[in-house]
């Protein structure tokens, strides 16, 4: 996980009103569909880069999808993310495998303050209003979902119209 996360989430997390200690951590073993028994599931969102070591190619996906699990137990929270992963759609004979996204320090901020009103919601039971926030793309967005290069298509839980 990049640190850009772990920092952010621990700038977020100081800023709540509770004095339970919290931590971060990726797990790319999360189940899709649910959280384990006890945990709370969040899944949202975000623009995101991909870029693919074999061949460079690099590419943008405006709603690549985040899950979250977390839970507050005894004083300690945790939260596991699974960031989905996208495929090369240039030929590699299969030989690469899914790249993880690339996302950059505003739309981890956003990510991270919608995730932050879940655990108001679900760990401490506040009632906070949803916000509704924007993701920021740096560049322009064109071309079809490819769901044969999508993890979480193949897994049966993209968010994508097309």
């Amino acid at each position: 996980m990049n640190t850009s996360w772990v920092q952010l989430f621990n700038c977020k997390v100081s800023d709540l009103a509770y004095s339970d200690s919290w931590t971060i951590t990726q797990d790319d073993h999360l189940p899709p569909q649910h959280a384990p028994a006890g945990w709370n599931w969040y899944r949202t969102s975000s623009f995101a880069r991909f870029y693919c070591s074999t061949c460079s190619n690099k590419w943008a996906s405006a709603k690549a999808l985040i899950l979250f699990n977390m839970r507050l137990q005894n004083g300690t929270g945790v939260v596991k993310v699974r960031f989905f992963k996208q495929q090369c759609r240039k030929d590699h004979n299969d030989e690469v495998g899914f790249v993880e996204p690339s996302f950059n320090e505003e739309n981890i901020k956003q990510v991270l303050g919608r995730l932050m009103t879940k655990i108001l919601q679900r760990c401490y039971k506040e009632h906070v209003g949803e916000g509704t926030t924007f993701f920021g793309r740096d560049n322009y967005m064109d071309g079809p979902h490819e769901r044969r290069h999508c993890e979480a298509c193949s897994l049966g839980i993209c968010n994508q119209d097309n």
